[in-house]
């Protein structure tokens, strides 16, 4: 199902997921107990008062997710959209590499956003009347909101505050991969400390009742997304430092070039057979220039001798694909951008000037980015 697309101000696209109609109603009914007298079964009353607080609270990460936005723009990032989904929301930016006192002020944005609410939060019951039920609503959003930002603040990914430490300590050491690293092995500690709590409060109350038991069943979800998240930062670390260190120069192969016409009697023996590609040049679109064919040992070794002076080499060369440009001088990052920009399995490395230093297959490049 697609989500609905909101338009708030100066905002980028608001995505709101159905998931978080989900988070509504969940957080409604853990908070449904603390206003409902012993053995009601529903007040209406207590069932208003919770599913406003609910409501706040997916105001209060709409902030937080604003307050990302605005900071990441001011930092000369181009934000895609906010996302509003089951497990609270995220913000999609993209920008050039990000400094890391940039990166700790986009992380801290949100968390900071939530301890001003819950001051306006906190203002607002104050002049409330005491016991009154607007003071019970500004008071749990005041709570909830300062839960919601040191929440953000644990130091492990994926949260906010994670994401400030992966970035000083990149900055610190000079070694990005490990700040990473660091941060989503503590983001992973604390995916099991919101499970191990809740499962303490049900010891120690010597059984779980329907509170308990919604807020153990929450904090198991909210696990497996951290979780999930520290899991994928690893990961896109170790791609990155994968990307680091690609040369185009490095994964040259040196094979020889030959056109189709070429008879099978001029390509060598049948062992030099191996480093021949056969390149059938013609402008297809712009920055490919033809298509490559490999040859096959079976269909040479069925060609007889006397007749190797007259077969061409498009006749025993089986199909590999298109044939692109690629800038020799490239590494990292770049290269990989270069090769995305242009999709095709077979690339002619160009030196200078106009020089073919060799090709790169992006089948070499994916296998490096693998691992493998």
């Amino acid at each position: 199902m697609k989500s609905p697309t909101l338009r708030l101000g100066s905002l980028p696209p608001i995505r709101v997921s159905p998931g978080t109609l989900v988070t509504v109603l969940v957080l409604a009914l853990i908070l449904y107990p603390s206003f409902s007298g012993p053995g009601d079964v529903l007040s209406v009353p207590a069932a208003l008062l919770a599913l406003g607080i609910a409501l706040f609270m997916i105001v209060s990460v709409l902030v937080h997710e604003g307050a990302h936005a605005l900071s990441a723009r001011a930092f000369g990032a181009t934000v895609d959209h906010i996302a509003l989904t089951l497990w609270g929301g995220h913000t999609q930016y993209r920008g050039k590499e990000m400094s890391a006192r940039a990166s700790v002020a986009i992380s801290l944005a949100g968390p900071v956003s939530n301890l001003a609410l819950a001051l306006v939060a906190l203002g607002a019951e104050s002049v409330s009347g005491p016991g009154t039920a607007a003071a019970v609503f500004w008071s749990f959003c005041a709570r909830l909101n300062i839960a919601l930002a040191v929440f953000n603040l644990l130091p492990g990914l994926p949260m906010d505050g994670g994401r400030a430490v992966e970035a000083l300590l990149g900055g610190v050491l000079r070694n990005p991969l490990l700040g990473t690293r660091v941060t989503a092995w503590t983001g992973r500690a604390l995916a099991l400390a919101v499970v191990a709590i809740p499962l303490w409060w049900i010891v120690r109350a010597e059984g779980a009742g329907m509170f308990l038991l919604l807020t153990l069943v929450w904090a198991m979800l909210i696990a497996g997304m951290l979780w999930q998240g520290a899991s994928s930062a690893l990961h896109a670390a170790t791609l990155q430092r994968r990307v680091d260190t690609l040369d185009a120069l490095d994964l040259v192969r040196p094979l020889r070039l030959v056109t189709p016409q070429q008879t099978l009697s001029s390509l060598g023996s049948e062992a030099e057979l191996t480093n021949v590609l056969v390149l059938e040049q013609r402008a297809i679109r712009p920055g490919v220039v033809g298509r490559a064919y490999r040859i096959l040992p079976e269909a040479v070794a069925a060609v007889p001798s006397a007749h190797r002076e007259r077969t061409p080499a498009s006749a025993v060369a089986g199909p590999v694909g298109e044939v692109g440009l690629l800038d020799a001088s490239l590494r990292g990052s770049e290269l990989v951008s270069a090769m995305l920009a242009l999709p095709v399995p077979v690339y002619l490395a160009m030196g200078e000037p106009g020089q073919i230093r060799g090709i790169i297959l992006s089948d070499d490049v994916n296998d490096l980015l693998r691992g493998r």
